[in-house]
Parts: C-alpha cells; structure tokens; sequence
C-alpha cells in the first residue's frame, strides 16, 4: 500500500512539474457580470477600480464601472450607443488624471454587405460623463486588437493589428500623439507571413518600451489549426523596434495575453493556455524582460468541463495585490475577477533571443505603409534629404554675403 502511495506522489508530482502548476497565492475566481466581454481593469488615482467592457448583446456598446473595494461592481455607466458593434475596450488614466477608452467600432458601408472595423477613441474628466467618440483610424481595412499608453514624457501611444500586407495577415501598427488628440500617421511595426494579434504596449520603469504580441504559429505545429505563441520586442523611443524574442514555442495554444510590469519592476504576462486541452489560465514572468519563466498553469478547467477563458487584463493595485480579470463562458459570456499574488521559480527561467527579424526591405516594398523608409526621417517628420537641402542653400547664402 505504502509502494502506491509512493508511485501515485511521484506521478502526481511529475505531471504538477510538467504542465507547471503553480503555486501562488491566488483566491478562486468570483463571477462579477454576465453578458459582457473583453474586461481592461484599472486603478485610478484616487484608489477607485474601474473595468471598460462591452455587453455581450446586440448590439454591443462600451460601458465602464467602478468599485472601491475590486469585490462589488454597482456603478454602471455608458460610454457608446451604437447601432452597430463597439468592442475591444483599452482602458488608461493619464498623468493629468484623464480617462480614455479606445476600442473597435464597426462601420456599415453603405450599399454593399462588406463591413470595416475602425479604432475609436473617447476621454472623461470622471469616468462617468465621456465625450463623443472620434476616429483614430479611417483606412479601408480592419484594425482591432487596440491598446493604449502613455509614456513618462506624456507622450500618447495606440497599438493595434490590421489587415495591410501582401499575403492578407494581420500586422501590427503604432500611432503616437502628445495631447491625445492629433495623432501621426500610422507606423508599421511587423510584417510577418502569419498574423500578429495582442499588440500591448508599455514603458519600464527604467524608461525603457517594449511590446509584447500573439503570433500565428500553426504553420510550425502542424496538425493544430489554432496555435499562437508570445513574442517581445523592445524600443529606447517607442518608435524605432528592435527584432523579436519569441518568449513561448511550446506544443500546445498560448494566447491571449496581457502584459505589466509591477512596482518592485518584475514582468507579468498573464494569458491563455491550452495545457490540459481546455482553455486555463496561465501566467508568466520576468526580472528583466529578457530571461523568462514558463508559463505556470493557474486553473484546471478541464476537469469541469471545456470552456472558455481568453481576453485578459491585470493590475497590480495600491495594497500590492494583483487583480487578474479575464472572459469566461462557464456561465454564459461574463467577467471574472480572481486575486492574489503572483509565486514563480525565478531560479529556472530561460533567455529571449531577439533574432527573429521583424520585417524585411522586400517585405516593407509590397506594402501601402512602408516601415522602412527608403530616407530616414528624424522623429519630427523633417526630411534628412530636406534638412541637407537647407544647410546647403544657407552656405551659398554666407558665401554670396561674405
């Protein structure tokens, strides 16, 4: 009897160390709202949490609510009444104490039955009484998967995936502005063969950017239809990225991440994983945003059945607690919150190599926005053809005047 006990320890063990069960202390997940989707949490200066989040229903709206204690959720408020679909709400609060939302919207055009999604953003003074939405984007393809951010600078950035290549995938773009208001055009940030989703987008607290992101890759993982893996890249201005590290390249799904760095300046990217066959809650981290830990498996969903558990956000508040929401459909399509505080093996991580190229020149020529320009421009728009142009009409001048 005592030989079974053993030989069942053993084997329970093993498989605890090989889909990485963890062992943080994390609450069980609470049930907060039904028919709603995709939640972004935050803290606001003040203390008070709040989630943007779209119904569930048609047709689907952003809404937003808050909460002092992350327990009970009583205040709702509406921020679009649309006809037709809003959804994918990114939720921040400026350093002016400021409210965003930016989200997908889509747009019926007239006389045909083709559709576009568009990126749409909208800003409060208190988080209940929002302005009317305007357009970020305006192209005839569809952009989605929108984030928002702001620097230390004050400086605005929005990331998202559109269709715009060659081969018809999707590709990560970025747009930037200081005031929120008046945005550059859009910056190609990947050109990639399969689809790059999840562009999120955040500053260190040494300064410096990085970009964490989904990409398809079933190509490699044959037969499975549906398989992602997380991939980094990183920015000393948020502008100019460096090639990508593939953080994740394991035989089941991973998607659905979120990414934050928390204030002891450690690196969490909680997701989707498809370990048990199910759709489970993981997470992942890193003490400097090159060397990784596995992903850690935080549900066994499979036991109860499948369902699912994707979009994802995470927040570490000011008791120094994490917030963990995510979509589940265990009981219809609704949020969950689960709290606790993240517990890894920081001795067994394993490094990125950033040497996966981001995009190529014969890539770049194919494409309506090109990403490499063929003269480099400064930050500020100014032609260095121009600038050299200048500089040489003002030594004629000299000249002549000497």
């Amino acid at each position: 009897m005592k030989l079974k006990l053993i030989k069942l320890f053993i084997f329970l063990f093993a498989v605890s160390s090989i889909i990485g069960m963890a062992s943080a202390k994390w609450n069980e997940p609470y049930f907060i709202l039904p028919d709603s989707d995709r939640p972004s949490i935050i803290q606001d200066n003040n203390g008070t949490y709040w989630i943007a989040f779209n119904s569930y229903t048609n047709p689907q709206n952003i809404w937003i609510m808050n909460s002092n204690d992350s327990i009970n959720w009583t205040n709702f408020y509406q921020v679009t009444a649309s006809n037709l679909t809003d959804y994918e709400p990114n939720l921040i609060q400026d350093n002016k104490g400021r409210f965003w939302i930016l989200f997908s919207s889509l747009i019926e055009i007239r006389g045909t039955l083709n559709f576009n999604y568009d990126l749409k953003l909208a800003h409060s003074d208190n988080g209940i009484n929002w302005s009317e939405p305007v357009n970020i984007t305006n192209s005839p393809f569809i952009e989605s998967y929108p984030y928002i951010m702001q620097d230390r600078t004050g400086r605005y950035f929005i990331t998202y995936s559109t269709y715009g290549n060659a081969s018809n995938n999707l590709d990560i773009y970025l747009k930037y502005s200081d005031d929120g208001f008046e945005w550059s055009q859009p910056i190609r940030i990947t050109d990639s063969s399969e689809s790059d989703i999840f562009p999120i987008m955040i500053q260190d607290n040494n300064g410096k950017y990085w970009m964490l992101f989904s990409r398809n890759t079933r190509e490699r993982h044959k037969p499975l239809l549906n398989k992602y893996d997380l991939f980094l890249i990183y920015s000393a201005d948020g502008i100019r990225w460096s090639d990508a590290g593939e953080i994740t390249n394991l035989s089941y799904n991973i998607n659905y991440p979120y990414f934050m760095q928390d204030k002891d300046g450690v690196f969490w990217v909680p997701h989707m994983t498809g370990v048990t066959g199910s759709e489970e809650l993981g997470i992942m981290g890193s003490m400097n945003g090159t060397e990784w830990t596995d992903s850690v498996l935080l549900s066994n969903y499979s036991i109860e059945g499948y369902f699912k558990t994707d979009y994802k956000s995470m927040i570490q508040d000011r008791s120094g607690n994490y917030i963990y929401a995510f979509t589940s459909a265990k009981i219809g399509r609704g949020i969950w919150l689960m709290n606790g505080t993240p517990d890894l093996n920081f001795s067994k991580t394993r490094k990125v190599e950033f040497n996966n190229t981001r995009i190529t020149v014969e890539n770049d020529t194919k494409n309506i926005i090109r990403t490499i320009p063929e003269r480099k421009s400064n930050e500020l728009g100014i032609e260095l053809g121009s600038l050299t142009l200048l500089i040489f009409v003002l030594i004629v001048i000299l000249k002549r005047s000497s």
